[in-house]
C-alpha cells in the first residue's frame, strides 16, 4: 500500500514539474483579498517546480507588474495580460494595443462587467456586450481581434454568455487567433458548445476554482466526463485562484492533477493539458 501512494505521489509530481497555470490571480487588487501579491505568487510557483503563469487582474494590465516580477524572479515566467473590463474602459482598442506592445500574452473579453454575468450573477441588468442589436458582433470587436491576431495574444472569452461565444469563437477561429474558452464549468459553457469550439481549434480550459463549492456543484467526475466529451487534446487545466480563503495557485493545481489522474486520464494527457497545450499557446513549446 505505501508503495501505492509512493508510486502515485511521483507521478503527480512528474506531471506538476514544468506545469503552466494560465489563469491566476494576486495582489495588489481593489475588490477582492489574495493569497499572495504578485511577487510572493511567483516564488511559490517557481518553488513549486512550474514554469509559468499567466497574472490576470479583472482591473488593470498586468504586464509591468510582470515586467519588473521576471527581473527578480529567475528560472519562471510571468505572463502579463489584460481584461476589458470597466475599469480600463471596456471593448477599449487603445487599451488593448498599449498593453500588446508591451507583451501581453493574453486578453480576457470582459469579466464581472459583462452583462452575461451581471444578469446572471448579480440581477443587474447593466454591462458590456459584445453582440449589437442584430446579434452580429460589434465593429469594434472585430477591432479587437486584429489587434490580438498582430500580437500573437491569447484570447479568452472571459465571462461572455454562450450566444456572445457562438458569435465570437468561430470569427476569432477564423482568423487563425489563439482562443481559450474561459474556465468552461464557471460561465457557464454547454459541453455541447465546448465540443463544437474545440473542434475548431479552441482550447477548453478547466479551472479548478469549480471544484471549490459555490459555482455550481461540480465535482471531479463531472469535470472529467467535461473533458472527455471535448477531448484532452484541447483541453488546458488552470487554477483561477489566488483568492485568500482558497489553496494557492500551486497547490490547487497539484490537487487539480492529482483528481484528474485519479479519474483516468493518463500521465501524457494530463500533462498535455498542464504542459504542453499552455506552453503552445505561450509559444514555449
Amino acid at each position: 500500500m505505501a508503495s501505492d501512494v509512493q508510486e502515485f505521489t511521483r507521478r503527480i509530481d512528474a506531471v506538476w514539474r514544468g506545469s503552466i497555470d494560465i489563469h491566476a490571480h494576486a495582489a495588489p487588487d481593489p475588490i477582492a483579498a489574495r493569497r499572495h501579491d504578485a511577487l510572493d505568487l511567483a516564488r511559490a510557483c517557481r518553488d513549486a517546480g512550474m514554469r509559468a503563469i499567466i497574472f490576470k487582474s479583472h482591473e488593470y494590465p498586468t504586464v509591468p507588474a510582470a515586467h519588473v516580477i521576471n527581473r527578480v524572479v529567475e528560472g519562471f515566467t510571468v505572463f502579463g495580460a489584460i481584461s476589458l473590463d470597466d475599469e480600463v474602459g471596456g471593448l477599449n482598442p487603445f487599451a488593448l494595443e498599449a498593453s500588446a506592445r508591451m507583451g501581453a500574452a493574453c486578453v480576457w473579453m470582459p469579466t464581472f462587467c459583462a452583462a452575461h454575468w451581471r444578469r446572471t450573477r448579480q440581477n443587474r441588468q447593466d454591462g458590456i456586450e459584445i453582440l449589437d442589436e442584430q446579434g452580429k458582433l460589434k465593429p469594434v470587436v472585430h477591432e479587437l481581434l486584429e489587434i490580438v491576431k498582430q500580437h500573437d495574444m491569447i484570447l479568452a472569452t472571459g465571462h461572455l454568455g454562450p450566444e456572445e461565444q457562438r458569435a465570437l469563437v468561430p470569427e476569432a477561429r477564423r482568423r487563425d487567433v489563439k482562443t481559450v474558452i474561459t474556465h468552461a464549468e464557471i460561465t457557464p459553457v454547454p459541453v455541447e458548445l465546448a465540443k463544437e469550439f474545440s473542434g475548431l481549434g479552441a482550447y477548453v480550459e478547466h479551472a479548478y476554482i469549480a471544484l471549490t463549492g459555490g459555482h455550481g456543484g461540480h465535482t471531479r467526475e463531472s469535470v472529467a466526463a467535461a473533458i472527455r466529451e471535448a477531448g484532452p487534446g484541447q483541453a488546458i487545466l488552470s487554477t483561477d485562484l489566488g483568492q485568500a480563503f482558497n489553496p494557492s495557485p500551486p497547490e490547487g493545481l497539484r490537487v487539480f492533477i492529482a483528481a484528474m489522474l485519479q479519474q483516468g486520464f493518463s500521465d501524457d494527457e494530463v500533462a498535455r493539458m498542464v504542459k504542453g497545450n499552455p506552453a503552445q499557446l505561450l509559444g514555449l513549446a
